[in-house]
């Protein structure tokens, strides 16, 4: 079925957070489609590691390789490569042709580009068109290099909603200002987002984030586990709307349905995130488990999108695209306890609980 969650498409392995799975009822049935030995739950967690996004930390076999999704605090920031770009005033002039050309000419600069808020980083206004332009309506791009990246941040400056244009700067001049490089590999002990590349001091929580990032395992190639986290979504109307209830409405919508449960219901993580899951089989042994919190808007706690899930039989980001798995039901199954309990904050935030903070 559809995921009547759409607020938003993320990245990352297998999509970082694949679709909402159609499901049936069924039993509670589990059989193997491995044809090659896969490595006991205990082997493959012998060594381990913690990977960061945003503001989680993953404990994970040390094999594991992370494919980082969709990555924005209030509008930033997405790297583009130093190499190409060395001076940041590059890349503006750069992007400031893609919105002509976008636009048919009718952007307008309102600015040229400047000096910006931290040493060697740059910025720009503009208005979208003549519209934009009547209602003081300005776009900003603001560029800082860091380590091998240059970082852009996008925003915009809607005064009738209470986001004037000395507003929305400083909200890109606060984050540039905490921005350091990081190596991806060390686990950062103060408060913040870690991005690709990058790491963002932020002890506020006072802004939009939405992070998502993939797991990959050499020793399970066709298996991928993907986080999902959307601080400030809506949970109006349908959005509001549990795991389990779609599920149950895509069953009554349909006839039939190629899929079967392992298991599903309600799933509280860490004594905070009271959740639903859902573990099911498709047709062609794919299997396909989620874990969702329909938290509250703006809560860094509790968010109001917060999804997990495993896929198996995937290849070239392509869910039964694999001939065959190399996991059984039964070691998906423990494999995806295993790495459901360990997704936690790194560092604490307001309104977490002991057990769901990494870094106590």
């Amino acid at each position: 079925m559809d995921d009547f969650r759409r607020r938003l498409v993320s990245g990352g392995a297998a999509g970082a957070a694949l679709a909402c799975l159609n499901a049936c009822a069924g039993p509670l049935a589990m059989t193997s489609t491995s044809k090659l030995p896969a490595p006991r739950l205990e082997d493959l967690f012998a060594r381990t590691k913690r990977m960061c996004f945003g503001r989680y930390a993953v404990e994970v076999p040390a094999e594991t390789e992370q494919i980082l999704g969709f990555q924005e605090i209030a509008g930033g920031f997405e790297p583009f490569p130093r190499a190409r770009y060395p001076d940041p005033a590059r890349l503006l002039q750069e992007l400031w042709k893609e919105e002509q050309l976008r636009s048919f000419q009718e952007a307008q600069m309102a600015s040229s580009i400047a000096e910006g808020p931290v040493p060697g980083s740059k910025y720009f206004w503009f208005f979208g068109d003549e519209v934009e332009r009547r209602e003081d309506l300005r776009h900003l791009k603001g560029a800082i290099p860091l380590g091998s990246a240059v970082y852009l941040y996008r925003g915009m400056a809607i005064p009738r909603n209470g986001v004037p244009p000395e507003e929305l700067f400083d909200r890109m001049s606060v984050l540039m200002r905490g921005m350091r490089a990081w190596d991806g590999i060390s686990v950062p002990r103060e408060p913040g987002v870690c991005i690709d590349g990058a790491f963002i001091h932020e002890p506020t929580h006072r802004f939009q984030e939405i992070m998502s990032s993939g797991f990959v395992f050499p020793s399970l190639p066709d298996v991928h586990f993907s986080v999902l986290s959307n601080k400030n979504a809506s949970t109006e109307a349908e959005n509001g709307t549990g795991l389990l209830e779609r599920v149950d409405k895509a069953r009554r919508a349909q006839l039939f349905y190629p899929y079967t449960f392992l298991r599903r219901g309600r799933r509280t993580l860490h004594g905070l995130w009271d959740g639903e899951e859902v573990l099911a089989r498709r047709s062609d042994g794919a299997l396909q488990f989620d874990w969702e919190l329909v938290g509250e808007t703006g809560n860094v706690a509790r968010p109001p999108w917060l999804e997990v899930g495993l896929r198996t039989r995937v290849q070239n980001n392509r869910v039964g695209a694999a001939g065959y798995s190399a996991i059984s039901d039964e070691q998906a199954v423990a494999l995806w306890d295993r790495l459901l309990e360990q997704i936690k904050f790194r560092v604490a935030v307001p309104g977490a609980t002991p057990q769901s903070v990494a870094l106590g």
